[in-house]
């Protein structure tokens, strides 16, 4: 007869210690707070991407933006007729587009359920307090204007990429996206031209960048 032979306490717990640094090791490496955070960002980019294109969608249809009432209109004369303002994380005077007429970029944003570019959801969404701070920017006063979206990211890999856009200066931004413009302290790059970053390193503890598109 064959006696079984069992795992002594010492062994099991010689296992256990094993797989507990192996966890940590693990979680260490994942950083699982940071994947969620960059879930968050990539979620927010693609919301981004898909505003942008219902924008462009309804200016090929209807020949002017959702800002606009007729085609080339100028609704904030000498200055981009949007200047990052916010669309999402917040409410008030900062999202104001121009004087005539006087509306928020998420009501002139809500025109794009009209033609079904997007669904009203959609834009109730990324227009909520609970959203994301997120912007947009039409710069009509110069050649070649065209519509960007911008978003603070949260997650380190996303704030590298926006650091390094900043570092890259004019061949990535015009001057409207360096420091204050236009008397608002939000911008993709707050801390200067491409010289200022070039003179520091990334630093995730201290970092503001936005990650624009396109």
């Amino acid at each position: 007869m064959y006696k079984k032979l069992g795992f002594t306490m010492i062994e099991l717990l010689v296992v256990i210690a094993v797989i507990g640094i192996l966890a940590v090791a693990l979680l260490s490496t994942l950083n699982p707070l940071e994947q969620i955070r960059k879930g968050r960002d990539t979620r927010t980019r693609a919301d981004m991407s898909q505003m942008l294109s219902a924008v462009e969608r309804y200016n090929a249809s209807l020949g002017y933006f959702p800002w606009q009432t007729l085609e080339g209109q100028d609704v904030n004369v000498g200055v981009p007729d949007i200047g990052f303002y916010k669309i999402g994380g917040s409410t008030g005077s900062d999202n104001i587009i121009g004087s005539s007429p006087l509306e928020t970029l998420a009501e002139a944003l809500a025109r794009l359920t009209e033609t079904s570019e997007v669904k009203s959801s959609f834009v109730d969404r990324i227009s909520g307090l609970s959203y994301p701070t997120t912007y947009m920017f039409y710069d009509d006063e110069v050649t070649g204007s065209s519509v960007i979206a911008c978003f603070t990211p949260e997650s380190q890999s996303f704030q590298k990429e926006a650091f390094d856009r900043c570092k890259a200066g004019v061949t990535a931004w015009s001057s409207d996206f360096i420091g204050e413009v236009y008397g608002s302290a939000d911008r993709p790059c707050p801390d200067g031209d491409a010289t200022s970053y070039a003179a520091g390193a990334f630093d995730p503890t201290s970092t503001n960048e936005m990650v624009c598109l396109p």
